[in-house]
């Protein structure tokens, strides 16, 4: 039986700290942030993309930043979406009227405002969606596989909102079971060592050495809310 990509990759990030989802994402945004790059910034239909979609969401712009070497293309980019955004305003209708009072007064302000908004997605977001589904698909479909049960296991097991999303696509109770057993055991793992933390951190215990209750704060962050970076502003659920 030939095993699907995503299995695999499933299994290595279930080693990796957090969320496996999350990591494999991030991993995911960052190849097509590269590829965007290096070879479609001159392209039209990335051009067209990046001006309707007024550039990238807050999260993946701002990721745009650690590609130093390709500054030339992010300007390239940025200058598409600035143009778009200019030329909205240039064609409103109150344009046309120089007092400004009138200007300031007109109801066509929020119909600009409307105008400015994004048509279309951030492309990025687009492309973490679709991968997304499919790890969550893979997760569901396998949860009964022994080598990928062990793996999972032995995780810190998916975030919160990656959680609820494999909730809304498991397939059948049996993987629904397995899925609720699994993660719950890793999160009440988790809250017994939060609990020993905040013990330790009671003066009566001052002199006990911390385990690896140490970094559990951390790790309940990334647990509740997902790892850092990973859900774009303009996500669509």
């Amino acid at each position: 039986m030939t095993l699907p990509f995503s299995y695999y990759d499933l299994i290595e990030a279930c080693a990796q700290p957090g969320c496996p989802v999350c990591s494999l994402l991030l991993r995911d945004a960052h190849r097509f942030i590269d590829s965007l790059l290096y070879e479609y910034v001159t392209k039209p239909s990335t051009n067209d993309t990046f001006r309707a979609a007024r550039g990238l969401c807050n999260v993946h712009n701002w990721q745009l930043t650690r590609f130093g070497s390709q500054v030339l293309g992010i300007a390239i980019l940025q200058d598409a979406a600035l143009d778009e955004v200019l030329k909205l305003i240039e064609a409103n209708p109150a344009q046309a009227s120089s007092a400004l009072s009138r200007w300031l007064g007109s109801n066509a302000r929020p119909a600009l405002a409307d105008r400015l908004e994004p048509e279309r997605p951030c492309p990025v977001c687009e492309s973490v969606a679709e991968t997304e589904k499919m790890y969550l698909d893979t997760l569901n479909t396998y949860l009964g596989n022994e080598r990928f049960q062990s793996a999972f296991r032995d995780s810190a097991g998916l975030c919160l909102p990656h959680f609820r999303a494999a909730l809304r696509q498991v397939a059948d109770a049996d993987a629904l079971e397995r899925l609720l057993t699994l993660q719950t055991t890793i999160w009440q793992q988790l809250k017994r060592e939060l609990e020993t933390f905040i013990t330790k951190n009671d003066y009566r215990y001052a002199g006990d050495p911390m385990g690896v209750e140490r970094d559990s704060w951390l790790r309940a962050i990334s647990t509740l809310a997902g790892k850092d970076e990973v859900f774009g502003t303009r996500r669509e659920k």
